[in-house]
């Protein structure tokens, strides 16, 4: 049998991907901070950011001798906010999880990975975007972690282990569902961006269309993980705004989001 460790495994994404994986026939050891309810996952209660809780997990696998096939890393937070507006310990927590998580989880559990092992690392199609405003400190989480990736590809590429990165864009999930209230407390607490938040939830669903189900990239990411030659980097259900956005220069970008947000208020607005 093959062991799986997954990350943020309780809900949405990381639910759906050990489900599957577990369907298939693998062990799955799960991660999260949040209690687990499926009981054929070995599931550890711990924060992907402490390193002591992480390694219990470690005393686990070195007292019971299992190795791992594959690392995946789905844990991650998004949080609506300014970043000049924004709680310092709000930006913090986002780079904390969605970075630094991830690079500890993989630098923790690399010595357990088999030789022809795979990482794969489930980023967000904003890593490949220019952020908009109020998802910022999201996106640089996101971007950085697309560049992390890529550094421990060309490291791991040396030991014969690929590393793999899934992009996927609007997903059914709590995640993505906590967008518009997110968007919603920005709009309550901001000072300086009193109106154009008012807007920004406009925006945010323009550019985020239909959601797809967790299940659907689950499939993908597991098709992707057993076959024998992959591409570096997949992206799933991208949004076409946010690509044709995505084009171009960086004083349009800036001229459109201005002109949106910074319209009048209409009776309907948020």
């Amino acid at each position: 049998m093959k062991n799986v460790l997954i990350t943020g495994v309780s809900s949405g994404i990381g639910k759906a991907v050990s489900d599957i994986y577990i369907e298939k026939g693998f062990k799955v050891i799960g991660i999260d901070k949040n209690i687990c309810l499926n009981n054929n996952v070995l599931f550890f209660n711990c924060d992907i950011t402490s390193t002591n809780e992480l390694n219990n997990v470690v005393s686990y696998l070195k007292d019971n001798k299992i190795n791992l096939d594959l690392i995946i890393n789905i844990a991650g937070i998004h949080k609506m906010l300014s970043l000049i507006e924004g709680d310092f310990s709000d930006i913090k927590k986002v780079i904390d999880i969605n970075l630094l998580g991830t690079m500890q989880v993989i630098k923790v559990f690399h010595p357990f990975l088999v030789k022809k092992g795979r990482v794969i690392i489930v980023t967000s199609e904003v890593a490949s975007f220019e952020p908009l405003p109020f998802n910022g400190i999201y996106s640089i989480s996101k971007i950085a972690l697309e560049s992390y990736a890529q550094s421990l590809r060309q490291e791991l590429n040396l030991l014969g282990q690929k590393v793999i990165t899934f992009r996927p864009g609007a997903v059914e999930t709590p995640l993505a569902n906590n967008s518009t209230f997110a968007t919603m407390e920005l709009a309550d607490k901001t000072v300086l961006f009193k109106e154009q938040s008012k807007h920004f939830l406009n925006i945010v669903k323009k550019f985020s269309g239909k959601p797809i189900k967790p299940s659907k990239l689950a499939l993908k990411i597991y098709r992707k993980s057993i076959k024998k030659r992959v591409k570096y980097t997949y992206k799933v259900h991208q949004n076409f705004g946010l690509m044709l956005l995505g084009l171009l220069p960086k004083r349009t970008q800036c001229f459109i989001i201005k002109m949106l947000l910074n319209r009048k208020t209409k009776k309907g607005d948020l």
